[in-house]
C-alpha cells in the first residue's frame, strides 16, 4: 500500500539500548514502511546510537543532555515526511501502525492523531503494571473522537503544522508536560487532535518504587507550574478540567490529590500532638479519595484481574500522596521564580 502523505518516524532516546532494539524492529516491520527514521541521541553512554546505526535509521545528536523537546524538534526540523510520528524509545507497536494513523490524515481538518498504551504490559511488577495501566486508563476516559492530549509516546501530526506552531518549548528540560503543552496549544488554536483507541502500543518500561516516586514527583512539579504560568487556559481549563476539555486530567484525581494531602496533614498533625483525635477524620478521607477512583478500581478489576484491585488501591493513594507533594513543591518553586 502506498500513502498519499509521507511519514517520518522521530524517536528521541537517552540511554535506551533496553528496548530501542526492540522499537526499531516494530518500526521496521511495518506492512505500510515510514519515509524515513530518525533517531535523536540525547547524550547516550551506552549502545544506543549503535543500534539506530544497525536498524538503519538517520542518526542524529544534540551534543549532550538537552531533552526531549530538544531532540524532538531537532528531528522535526530534519524531517522530510508529510506526517511526523513521534515515537518514544521505549514502545513497541503493530505492524499496521504507520497505515491506521495516516488514515486519519486524509481529512486535511486533522492535525494531529494521538494513541494509546495498551492496557497490559510486559513488566509483572505492581508498580509498572499500575503506571501503565494508569495512562490507558486516563487517556480512554476520554470521549472518543477530539481531545486535546498529545502523549508522544506514539503521537502523529502534520509536519507544516508543527513548525506553524515553534514545535516543543525547548525551556521544559526534563520529559514531563512539553508534549502536554503542545497539544493545549494545537487545541488552543483550533487545531483537531484525533484520539484513536484502536491503536494501542506496548509500553516496554519497568518501575522500582523509587524511579515511579521520583518520576511522579517531577511530573506533578512541572503540572503545577505549567499551571500557573496559564492559570486561565492551563490551570482552570487543562488540569482542574470542571467542563471536561479533552485532556487525560480527571476533576475527580483532582479532589482526591485534595483529599489524601489533607489527610497526611492530619495524621502529620496527631504524630505531633501525640493526640490520636485525626486519625479517624484522615482515614475517612482516605475512604472518600480511593471512592474518587472507583472507576479505575473496577475496570482495572475488569481488564486486568480481580486481585489487583487492593494492591493498586494502595499504589492509587500512594500515587495521590506524591503528586500533592509535587503540587506543593512545584508551586513554591514558581513563586520564588523557577517558573520551568
Amino acid at each position: 500500500m502506498e500513502l498519499s502523505l509521507s511519514v517520518s518516524v522521530i524517536i528521541p532516546a537517552w540511554n535506551a539500548g533496553n528496548t530501542i532494539g526492540d522499537c526499531l524492529d516494530s518500526i521496521v516491520s511495518q506492512t505500510v514502511p515510514p519515509h524515513e527514521i530518525i533517531l535523536v541521541d540525547d547524550g547516550s553512554n551506552d549502545n544506543t546510537p549503535g543500534k539506530a546505526v544497525e536498524y538503519g535509521a538517520t542518526l542524529l545528536s544534540t551534543g549532550g543532555r538537552r531533552g526531549p523537546a530538544t531532540a524532538r524538534n531537532m528531528g522535526a526540523d530534519a524531517a522530510s515526511g508529510d506526517v511526523i510520528l513521534f515515537l518514544d524509545s521505549d514502545v513497541t507497536v503493530d505492524a499496521d501502525l504507520i497505515r491506521n494513523v495516516s488514515s486519519h490524515f486524509s481529512d486535511e481538518s486533522v492535525w494531529a492523531v494521538q494513541t494509546l498504551y495498551t492496557p497490559v504490559c510486559p513488566a509483572k511488577d505492581t508498580v509498572s503494571q499500575y503506571q501503565n495501566y494508569y495512562y490507558y486508563f486516563s487517556l480512554n476516559r476520554i470521549p472518543a473522537g477530539s481531545t486535546a492530549t498529545f502523549a508522544t509516546w506514539c503521537a502523529a501530526i502534520r509536519r507544516n503544522r508543527f513548525l506553524e506552531i515553534g514545535g516543543f518549548n525547548v525551556r521544559i528540560p526534563e520529559p514531563t508536560v512539553e508534549d502536554e503543552e503542545l497539544g493545549y496549544t494545537i487545541a488552543d488554536r483550533g487545531g483537531l487532535i484525533i484520539l484513536d483507541k484502536t491503536v494501542q502500543v506496548t509500553h516496554l518500561a519497568c518501575y522500582t518504587l523509587m524511579q515511579f516516586t521520583r518520576r511522579r514527583l517531577r511530573m506533578s512539579k512541572a503540572q503545577a507550574k505549567s499551571g500557573w504560568r496559564q492559570i486561565k487556559q492551563r490551570l482552570l481549563a487543562r488540569y482542574i478540567n470542571v467542563h471536561e476539555s479533552g485532556t487525560h486530567h480527571s476533576r475527580w484525581v483532582v479532589l482526591s490529590i485534595l483529599l489524601v494531602l489533607k489527610a497526611q496533614i492530619m495524621l502529620l498533625w496527631s504524630l505531633v500532638t501525640m493526640s490520636p483525635s485525626g486519625l479517624i477524620p484522615a482515614a475517612v478521607l482516605l475512604v472518600l479519595a480511593l471512592f474518587c477512583h472507583l472507576s479505575f478500581l473496577t475496570r482495572c478489576s475488569r481488564d486486568l484481574n480481580k486481585n489487583v484491585a487492593l494492591s493498586f488501591a494502595l499504589m492509587c493513594i500512594y500515587d495521590m500522596a506524591i503528586l500533592g507533594w509535587g503540587i506543593v513543591l512545584g508551586t513554591i518553586e514558581y513563586i520564588s521564580g523557577k517558573k520551568y
